[in-house]
């Protein structure tokens, strides 16, 4: 009996297996490849690489909501941003937020880092001195945030703040932003070294963080794009020393350190890096890199599987090539990617099937997805 028990155990079908495995979190997966190289062929495994996708797709809820919001920015002579929430599937009800009052008479573009936590927004202005506030759309309530100590210098030097992370630190159960401060001035004699702060809703105040401020603060693409995921902030950044090296930057809001995992190895080798557009999203609770190549309209989306481990990146997504489709710009429920649909007039908002490649045209003109 103990003999044929053993045999049993021995020969588990392939098919129960793969239902085994595919229910897997894409960082035990990696760490199973790691451990038997049979469990690594099971990456080069058409069948079984079709049914994890599907499952990674449809067996979350993470984005099983039914209304977003969309900033507009009107290209006219004032350049300002609207802000719009539409509800239900077919997103047809439509209604105008009003910025919080200290954005109301501003006239640059306003943007929003990363996405609403709790219902709380992020909103800042780039530049010189920019404007940082917190507004929770839902209940009309808004907080400012007051300008650091660093920006307190003589009125020679300039001071140029950069908002890189906003997030929720459920240990001190506080609201934090992260930003590299830097200082410009024309006097040869005069320097000061650029630092990061990171800023306490709690406190109500800045504090400069023990960290090296030399690397990875320079955004590759226009806008920073940051994500928020269970307590750490993440977006991308370049290495001051080498340009070419670029990695996803996570910064734990609660043990205060960075974590860097470099990026490269999501670039297939046959693709010029410069015409790769790349973008930063939270797919169904993971990391995920959507590259874009510029040239045939297809889009590479990659999931991390765990921060830190640059060989822990696994393409596991290829859509295209699709027509009239331009960059991507956010995540919906069931893993659906937005587009922006390019015209000869305008930009429109279309929404992408992972796992049936369709296209749905959603008829909204847009700018700036927030989630």
């Amino acid at each position: 009996m103990d003999l044929l028990n053993q045999k049993i155990r021995n020969c588990i079908p392939n098919d129960l297996v793969f239902s085994i495995m595919s229910k897997m979190s894409l960082k035990s997966l990696y760490r199973f490849k790691c451990v038997h190289k049979s469990c690594s062929l099971l990456l080069e495994n058409s069948y079984f690489m079709n049914m994890y996708r599907k499952h990674f797709i449809s067996d979350n809820s993470y984005y099983d909501d039914t209304c977003l919001l969309l900033k507009q920015t009107m290209l006219d002579n004032e350049n300002h941003s609207l802000m719009y929430l539409f509800s239900s599937e077919r997103f047809d009800n439509k209604v105008k937020l009003d910025w919080p009052p200290s954005f109301q008479e501003d006239g640059r573009d306003i943007n929003i880092l990363g996405s609403g936590i709790n219902g709380i927004l992020c909103l800042y202005v780039e530049g010189f001195n920019s404007k940082v506030v917190l507004w929770n759309p839902a209940i009309e309530e808004y907080k400012v945030i007051p300008f650091s100590p660093a920006f307190f210098v003589p009125p020679y030097v300039r001071v140029m703040n950069q908002i890189h992370g906003f997030g929720y630190d459920y240990i001190r159960d506080d609201y934090k932003v992260i930003q590299y401060v830097d200082f410009h001035t024309n006097m040869s004699k005069v320097s000061y070294d650029p630092l990061w702060e990171i800023y306490s809703l709690k406190s109500n105040s800045w504090r400069k963080l023990d960290l090296d401020t030399t690397t990875f603060y320079h955004c590759p693409i226009g806008v920073l794009e940051q994500v928020y995921m269970n307590g750490v902030c993440h977006w991308l950044g370049r290495d001051e020393t080498n340009i070419d090296n670029v990695y996803l930057v996570s910064f734990d809001l609660g043990n205060e350190v960075f974590f860097l995992t470099s990026i490269l190895l999501t670039m297939d080798d046959n693709i010029d890096s410069d015409l790769v557009d790349t973008h930063l999203v939270i797919l169904n609770e993971s990391i995920a890199l959507i590259s874009n190549d510029l040239k045939i309209s297809i889009f590479h989306i990659s999931i991390l599987g765990e921060i830190g481990v640059n060989e822990s990146w696994i393409k596991l997504f290829t859509v295209g090539p699709l027509s009239c489709i331009g960059r991507p710009i956010g995540v919906w429920k069931n893993g659906d990617i937005f587009f922006v649909k390019e015209n000869e007039e305008d930009e429109e908002l279309a929404k992408c099937d992972l796992i049936t490649h369709t296209i749905q045209e959603l008829g909204i003109t847009i700018w700036e997805l927030v989630r």
